[in-house]
């Protein structure tokens, strides 16, 4: 008699257990990426690439449209080669970053449209221009040189997307 009970347990532990073994082997793992397909990830933010061109005002509200993001804001060395070796991939040689003036009263005070604090060494070794002039913004160029260019605001180029990676 002890043995069917010891049988029956067992048959009835593999009925209750095999529906949720079932549905464990089924399910198919998705692998999770931070960012959409086509956008580089570093450091907690995605990079996307937008072939459009705009004039500067005209992409940052695309950016913000999009993930509710910003013209890109490059705030190291590394951080601008990810960037750089990103962008090769698209073959056009300039796109916007965030970077602009505010026109104060004798000079320019360049700041990042995301708020982030400007860092003048990553300016490839030229100094940016704080003479008033109309090249109030800032594209980069990534093919050979790695430049960052100041340009008419009004200029239309393809622009660079940051934005907070989702997890």
């Amino acid at each position: 008699m002890g043995q069917v009970v010891y049988l029956g347990l067992c048959l009835l532990g593999c009925l209750i257990l095999n529906p949720l073994a079932e549905g464990a082997a089924n399910r198919t793992q998705s692998a999770r990426t931070p960012c959409p397909a086509g956008a580089v990830f570093y450091r907690k933010y995605c990079y996307e690439y937008s072939s459009s061109s705009r004039s500067w005002d005209d992409a940052e509200v695309s950016c913000q449209r999009r993930h509710g993001s910003q013209l890109a804001s490059i705030l190291s060395a590394r951080e601008a080669n990810v960037v750089y070796s990103y962008l090769r991939q698209y073959g056009s040689s300039n796109v916007w970053i965030g970077l602009v003036a505010d026109r104060g009263t004798s000079n320019m005070i360049w700041e990042w449209s995301d708020g982030s604090v400007f860092s003048q060494p990553l300016w490839d070794g030229r100094s940016i221009s704080n003479s008033i002039s109309s090249d109030e913004c800032v594209s980069i160029s990534y093919s050979g040189s790695q430049k960052w260019i100041q340009r008419s605001c009004t200029t239309t180029l393809p622009f660079l997307c940051k934005y907070k990676a989702t997890y």
